[in-house]
């Protein structure tokens, strides 16, 4: 292989890794594959398969095989989203909660291009975290060791309220 064809397979490389990241922001903002799975196994399938063959091609193939497959791959993506789109099926890259006193909400999910989709639909007040994000915290502050050592002995048990300071005579079963 001489300089000048590494120097193409490695600038093909770049670029359609750079558009195929841009072909999956439109699916991973809203969707998992397994959401792809439950609406279209076939195009699911078919589209893990090229993500497999678009690696590949671009690890060991030529600057005519990257382009093929990086190009499906694209072509992959919007079709999982028009799939995902056609059924209405919800965004399952994330989960919401809130806090009903404040209002506060948080997105938790994996993928982070649905960050940018969570402010679109909830504003910019909406936090977004990641899971390793919420075990860092948890972990780090003392109540959530507490909370922590309670959901551990009493498994489903829900946070409903804090309270931060030390309650009413009549909440302790006094006078």
């Amino acid at each position: 292989m001489t300089a000048g064809r590494l120097r193409t397979d490695e600038q093909f490389v770049r670029y359609w890794s750079r558009e195929v990241s841009e072909a999956a922001v439109m699916f991973e903002r809203r969707w998992t594959l397994a959401a792809l799975k439950r609406v279209n196994r076939d195009v699911a399938e078919r589209l893990s398969k090229q993500q497999d063959l678009f690696n590949r091609a671009a690890v060991t193939g030529t600057a005519e095989e990257i382009e093929g497959h990086g190009a499906a791959l694209c072509r992959g993506y919007a079709a999982a989203v028009r799939a995902l789109e056609a059924t209405s099926e919800g965004d399952d890259a994330y989960i919401l909660g809130q806090d009903p006193q404040s209002g506060f909400t948080v997105a938790i999910g994996h993928q982070k291009p649905a960050a940018e989709r969570v402010v679109e639909l909830h504003g910019n007040t909406a936090v977004w975290i990641s899971p390793d994000e919420v075990a860092t915290l948890l972990a780090q502050l003392e109540g959530g060791k507490a909370l922590c050592t309670i959901k551990r002995m009493f498994p489903g048990a829900e946070v409903l309220d804090i309270r931060t300071q030390e309650p009413a005579k009549s909440d302790r079963g006094i006078g």
